[in-house]
């Protein structure tokens, strides 16, 4: 967690670390909104899945990025055309996470 958050605020990404699902459903339920959700599916006190589909009932448009070594996982989220939800299995692979996290950034600052 906090050596990726290192790296990405170094190539300018904002980030805001929790280190649980129930937290992360706290902070998604505050302004401002994030985004884009990056989450493992595993986490305490609330899976990546359970975290996700908070986030999107409340922010339809949330991006989201499940890292995951459990590839059934990705049967279990319903895809929607119009919002992206890319599985990233593990172990991690830096470069691949900036690429999908550039492709979301540059649908989120596309004219409507």
């Amino acid at each position: 967690g906090s050596t990726l958050a290192r790296l990405l605020r170094e190539d300018g990404y904002e980030v805001e670390v929790v280190l649980d699902g129930e937290a992360a459903m706290k902070r998604l339920a505050r302004a401002p909104t994030p985004d884009v959700l990056v989450t493992d599916y595993r986490l305490p006190r609330a899976d990546g899945l359970e975290v996700a589909t908070f986030g999107r009932r409340l922010h339809p448009d949330l991006g989201v990025v499940m890292v995951t070594s459990y590839p059934e996982v990705i049967a279990r989220i319903a895809p929607r055309a119009d919002v992206p939800t890319v599985m990233l299995s593990k172990p991690l692979i830096y470069a691949e996470l900036t690429r999908v996290l550039e492709g979301l950034s540059a649908r989120l600052l596309a004219p409507a």
